[in-house]
């Protein structure tokens, strides 16, 4: 989402950034765009808390490639730089999906499981360990996964097969259609074969049935809807990664959405259903 809108946050999640991380992240954001001469904008995706100090994470994507796949960078509460979040193994994610405990802060940080540093030969090929950076990757690709969504109608095909905005044809979601879970589509490349084939066929696709549906997620309970207290914007929470939130304007085409949490879900969800 865009900074100058991260304050409907408080309304939706009770969750916001300081003065000092706004403005530390649109300097950072500034430098990262002109250094890398990024196309698209860069965007606020969220705030991963650690024991020590938080993780700040944006994204970028490339208008000009077939989807809108995000390009993800972070910085820490204490060092506004924007760094790339790094490519990471499948042996990585594996390592990354069993660790349970709260984020320490430190990217560096590879103590896990008790593993301690040695003494290293310095004539020998540094060796990449497992550190905290690699988690936050997998964290972040994962919440993004399952929770990043857009309202159906934000997002068309164009005549050349790429997923673009809408602009000024989506024009916002109605108080009765806003309640309904079909109303609002995972933006991430298709899961669901029917969504694949309508992508793949030929001629031109005008129906919006081309991204993945959240009311296929399961458990059916996962997602909580509701409105504000004045009905002007409506609200859609993950109930297993708690802290996600994403806010629509009623009949405006104004959305967005952003995690504030500590990285480790609710895995307790099936009992609360």
């Amino acid at each position: 989402m865009n900074l100058n809108s991260i304050y409907r946050m408080g309304e939706v999640i009770g969750n916001g950034l300081s003065f000092e991380e706004i403005s530390g992240l649109e300097v950072a954001m500034m430098q990262r765009k002109l250094q890398e001469n990024l196309t698209g904008s860069l965007f606020f995706w969220g705030k991963v808390y650690g024991t020590t100090q938080d993780y700040l994470v944006v994204y970028t994507t490339d208008p000009f490639k077939e989807f809108p796949d995000k390009t993800f960078y972070f910085c820490t509460t204490s060092n506004y730089t924007l760094q790339a979040l790094p490519f990471i193994s499948d042996e990585y994610r594996m390592t990354a999906e069993a660790i349970k405990t709260p984020f320490l802060g430190d990217p560096s940080f590879f103590s896990y499981n008790g593993e301690e540093a040695g003494d290293e030969d310095p004539d020998a090929p540094p060796v990449e360990r497992f550190r905290e950076i690699h988690r936050l990757t997998q964290t972040v690709q994962k919440i993004d996964n399952d929770c990043f969504i857009v309202p159906r109608g934000a997002y068309c095909v164009d005549g050349t097969k790429k997923v673009i905005p809408s602009g000024k044809v989506y024009q916002g979601l109605s108080y009765q259609t806003s309640l309904d879970s079909r109303a609002y589509l995972h933006l991430r490349r298709p899961q669901n074969l029917q969504c694949l084939a309508l992508l793949k066929r030929p001629g031109i696709i005008k129906t919006d049935d081309f991204l993945d549906c959240i009311d296929k997620d399961s458990p059916g309970e996962i997602w909580a809807i509701s409105h504000d207290n004045a009905a002007t914007f409506v609200i859609v929470r993950n109930m297993f990664w708690e802290g996600f939130g994403f806010y629509a304007m009623l009949k405006e085409s104004e959305y967005g959405s952003a995690y504030f949490g500590t990285g480790i879900p609710n895995y307790d969800i099936s009992f609360m259903m």
